[in-house]
């Protein structure tokens, strides 16, 4: 009798279970073709601001309250971070005559409605010669239609360069 009103307690939930309507959730557009490209598109814009020395075009496509962080070598404590503003580098300030430019390929995008990542290795130039080679991690917001970017991580490895470089020259962005 007990094992009789426990299989009919069990159909009975399960029949309720079934009548339920089923829950949907609503995932914004992730990761379309058209919007990484549109990501990629717009670390170009940026990486060609920094090698034209554009500060004003820097700032345009930079949330100036989003946040930088740097990883260097430390000959002391083995890793040094240093961390500034976004504005901290279009500051007028920071235009010291030097010609800079910066390189990147292999890009992994992750996007999610209106955020993305970029993870990518780069080469960063001072004057035309090589100073380093890491790895870019920047972060993008869609605001008004335009990805900008809101905070950037990066490794300074001066070391890193051969193990960095693409083996097909032809995939570095932007293009010269």
């Amino acid at each position: 009798m007990i094992r009789s009103i426990s299989l009919a307690a069990i159909a009975v939930l399960l029949t309720a279970c079934g009548a339920s309507a089923p829950l949907v959730q609503t995932i914004p557009e992730g990761h379309q073709p058209a919007e990484e490209a549109a990501v990629l598109e717009a670390m170009d814009r940026y990486m060609i601001a920094i090698s034209e020395s554009d500060l004003d075009a820097q700032a345009a496509m930079q949330t100036p309250d989003g946040m930088t962080y740097q990883w260097r070598p430390s000959e002391s404590s083995g890793m040094h971070i240093t961390s500034h503003p976004n504005s901290y580098w279009t500051d007028p300030s920071q235009d010291d005559g030097h010609e800079y430019q910066e390189r990147y390929w292999s890009p992994t995008v992750l996007i999610r409605g209106g955020i993305a990542i970029v993870w990518a290795p780069y080469e960063f130039w001072i004057d035309g010669e090589t100073n380093h080679c890491g790895v870019d991690v920047m972060d993008f917001v869609k605001i008004d239609g335009q990805w900008i970017v809101s905070n950037a991580m990066w490794t300074v490895e001066p070391n890193a360069c051969a193990e960095l470089r693409p083996l097909d020259p032809t995939s570095v962005r932007p293009e010269d």
